[in-house]
């Protein structure tokens, strides 16, 4: 597509934080952003990108970088609140900012691009919120008089016109780099400029899914698995497990990328057939995907009413109360789905941490939620705030719940984990459901879990991620052992502190023998980012590059470092 941003990547037009020139749907939300009560580090979730650092930034390091370390850092988080004098309403719909940290000879630099996807475009051509997201409904044209804007609403919603507004995550499929969010499109951008290139992926061109996920996960060879849900089919709504094997060449020369030999391997049917459950994110491991199946539906009648009256998925979301949360296991060698009904106490997740087998047992690692509010949560209006955010926070917590895979013949109340170093237990009811008990794997709140992927799907002792304070802020980078129980931290009280990222030092042969770095954002400057390195065994400051920005530097939300000696990039 030809891109509808200048060269020096300017954001689109805004009118700010001025109520008297903002929308009448937005004015009460910007009369919360303008709280003067509102704290430092509460408002760096609310800001908005005006300029992009097209041009890589060089840091100034303090301490030292590992010379072995070399490559490019990258992360994707919404960025642009508002065009024109509309704003979005919940953090994630801000318009995608894709942002790099190449990490060479010793030195670090920065840069940064609004994506240019087919969204960005419609919106920056009118100057207003045209698209709809996640949770914001598409600004009315000024210029249309009542009975257009009545008609419009009753145009019958195309599943293929969705956002590509890819603001959630960023990955390899082959050696092309994609930025995701959670429709069936994505963006290909340039690993070395960020520039988009050409038009949007449409997932569902080459499998039969409307929507997938943007965690991915990615096999030592490069083939990476995905799921989405298909609306539509014989067997009504299904989670359907994606898989995008290497890119190859045809006898004929014919050249085939990762998405083009897109294909279907496991169609799961939903267990409500008109509501299938949300999910951000899957387990895999050496023979299995786990799905877990929570009671945070998405009602299809609504969904499709929702787009009619000109609303978002959030608007066809609902929490189920009492209703147990699923784990739902397929065999990876034929696609089906084992004849057991795994349940567990109603909880909510985004992001699982990892899994394994072992002894005839799946054990899944994941951050647990009482419920689904996070979402409410996320909202502009409770991030602004203060009352909100200073008595509420990200309070999803680490478990381990363990599936035993052999229980046939097992007696009913009786525990069928028997391995002996965890104490999350499962047990057998008189109807046959295996109801699961989980064990935390440590004190506290968790969240954005990260490992050494060298053991996704395998037995690991060691996962980072952050743990937030008041409202969503995030100024404790967290270690935990899963072995021990204990956590070691790193601490920036006027830092806000992304997802951490694992990277293992050439020759390592422990588990913990490389790197963690995360991105920093200081409270009070704006325009200003930093690259923290930390040693991954020590938890110690290795270095802190600082970069100074062409314009103001967004909260981003997941990422991947991809080696410059590496032919497959994997999480």
């Amino acid at each position: 597509m030809s891109s509808c941003i200048a060269p020096e990547q300017h954001a689109p037009r805004a009118v700010g934080l001025d109520r008297s020139k903002t929308h009448k749907k937005s004015r009460k939300l910007v009369e919360g952003m303008n709280n003067p009560d509102i704290e430092a580090m509460s408002k760096v979730p609310l800001r908005s990108t005006d300029k992009a650092t097209h041009v890589p930034a060089l840091g100034v390091t303090e301490g030292e970088i590992p010379e072995w370390l070399e490559g490019s850092l990258y992360r994707d988080g919404p960025g642009i609140l508002n065009i024109g004098d509309t704003w979005y309403h919940h953090y994630f719909d801000g318009m995608a900012v894709i942002h790099k940290f190449n990490v060479k000879n010793g030195e670090a630099r920065y840069s940064s691009r609004i994506l240019e996807s087919s969204t960005l475009e419609k919106n920056t051509k009118a100057n207003r919120i045209v698209c709809g997201e996640f949770a914001t409904v598409a600004y009315p044209d000024p210029c249309m008089t009542t009975l257009q804007k009545f008609m419009s609403r009753f145009e019958m919603p195309d599943l293929e016109d969705i956002t590509d507004n890819c603001a959630v995550n960023v990955g390899f499929y082959g050696d092309e780099l994609f930025a995701m969010t959670e429709t069936n499109h994505m963006r290909r951008i340039d690993p070395e400029t960020l520039q988009s290139i050409g038009d949007k992926s449409t997932i569902s061109k080459y499998v039969a899914v409307n929507l997938a996920t943007a965690h991915p996960h990615v096999d030592e060879d490069g083939t990476v698995y995905n799921m989405g849900n298909s609306f539509t089919g014989s067997k009504g709504p299904t989670y359907n497990i994606i898989k995008f094997p290497p890119p190859k060449t045809l006898p004929d020369g014919k050249k085939l990328n990762s998405v083009e030999q897109g294909s279907v391997v496991a169609s799961i049917p939903c267990q409500w057939k008109m509501n299938p459950g949300y999910y951000h994110s899957f387990h895999i491991t050496d023979n299995y995907f786990i799905l877990i199946e929570q009671p945070l539906g998405v009602s299809v009648p609504k969904l499709v009413v929702s787009q009619l009256r000109n609303k978002g998925l959030f608007a066809a979301m609902k929490w189920h109360d009492d209703v147990p949360t699923k784990f739902r296991v397929v065999r990876r060698s034929n696609g089906k789905e084992l004849k057991c009904h795994y349940q567990a106490e109603t909880f909510f997740t985004f992001h699982q941490i990892n899994a394994y087998e072992e002894a005839g047992h799946l054990v899944i690692d994941t951050i647990a939620f009482e419920d689904g509010n996070i979402i409410n949560s996320l909202f502009i209006k409770n991030l602004s705030d203060p009352e909100v955010t200073r008595n509420m926070a990200v309070d999803g917590a680490p478990r381990r719940y363990v599936l035993p895979l052999n229980f046939k013949d097992a007696q009913v109340k009786t525990n069928l984990v028997t391995l002996n170093y965890t104490k999350a237990q499962a047990f057998k009811l008189k109807n046959g459901k295996i109801n699961l008990e989980f064990e935390p794997l440590t004190e506290g709140r968790l969240e954005m879990p990260r490992i050494n992927y060298k053991f996704n799907g395998k037995k690991y002792r060691y996962c980072y991620g952050f743990e937030t304070t008041n409202g969503i802020n995030a100024g404790k980078l967290v270690k935990v052992d899963t072995v021990t129980k204990q956590k070691s931290f790193w601490i920036a009280d006027t830092k806000c502190i992304s997802e951490p990222i694992f990277i293992e030092r050439p020759g390592a042969t422990e588990e913990d023998d490389g790197v963690v770095l995360a991105s920093l954002l200081h409270a009070d400057h704006e325009k200003q980012v930093q690259l923290l390195i930390l040693d991954a065994k020590t938890f110690t400051q290795l270095a802190l590059v600082t970069f100074q920005t062409m314009g103001v530097v967004t909260k981003d939300l997941h990422g991947l470092f991809a080696r410059d000696c590496d032919t497959v990039h994997r999480y």
